[in-house]
């Protein structure tokens, strides 16, 4: 399940609310849970990015890093 951050504008709290994306999508209440203001803005978090199959014992391609020469 996906997590969410916010920041209160107002205390400047910092919280995380858990819901699925069609929940979010309809409308999730992102009221502080310090100060119970509604004025808060949804913060950039981390995101979980998959490489798919890594089993393979290729290079990856792409970039100007490679062994032995450095990078660029």
């Amino acid at each position: 399940m996906p997590t969410y951050e916010y920041r209160c504008s107002d205390c400047e709290n910092d919280f995380e609310l858990q819901a699925p994306v069609a929940e979010y999508e309809d409308g999730i209440d992102e009221t502080c849970p310090a100060c119970d203001s509604p004025n808060t803005t949804r913060r950039l978090g981390s995101v979980m990015i998959s490489m798919g199959d890594r089993s393979s014992d290729a290079a990856p391609q792409g970039g100007c890093c490679t062994p032995g020469s450095g990078c660029c």
